[in-house]
């Protein structure tokens, strides 16, 4: 057994950090859920405020995935106080309707996923686009 204290010893990754802002509770305890189980640390809200309050009160999100209707702020918001984030993390949107073409560009979104929810596809996106600091140095 490895002694993690010791000089020497190999750092404990850490798990990339996922916001998900979803009003429907059985989607949002689902991806939750699902996305735990393939290696995230996840924290899930139901609403614009509470996805705001965590913005501010927990550092080192790497990764948004906010619904655009929500029951108080609409999630371009969320979107909005996330790129003011350092590091940004990758921010998604996730929607059951369709977005302008430019939107994306513009407001500064990563991916957009459609309802009903791909969770490969997602999980896939993640992937291809890991935490900064979780990406292997390469000498």
């Amino acid at each position: 057994m490895t002694n993690l204290s010791q000089p020497g010893a190999p750092p404990i990754p850490r798990r990339p950090r996922i916001l998900v802002v979803e009003d429907h509770d059985v989607g949002r305890r689902s991806l939750a859920r699902l996305l735990e189980a393939m290696g995230y640390d996840v924290t899930a809200v139901n609403d614009g405020r509470s996805a705001l309050e965590t913005l501010n009160t927990e550092p080192g999100l790497d990764y948004i995935l906010t619904d655009v209707r929500l029951p108080d702020l609409d999630g371009r918001e969320v979107v909005l106080a996330a790129r003011q984030l350092v590091p940004r993390p990758k921010i998604a949107l996730i929607t059951g309707w369709d977005v302008e073409p430019d939107e994306p560009g513009r407001l500064g979104i990563d991916w957009v996923f459609l309802k009903p929810l791909d969770v490969q596809e997602i999980v896939s996106k993640l992937q291809q686009a890991p935490p900064a600091d979780l990406v292997p140095d390469i000498d």
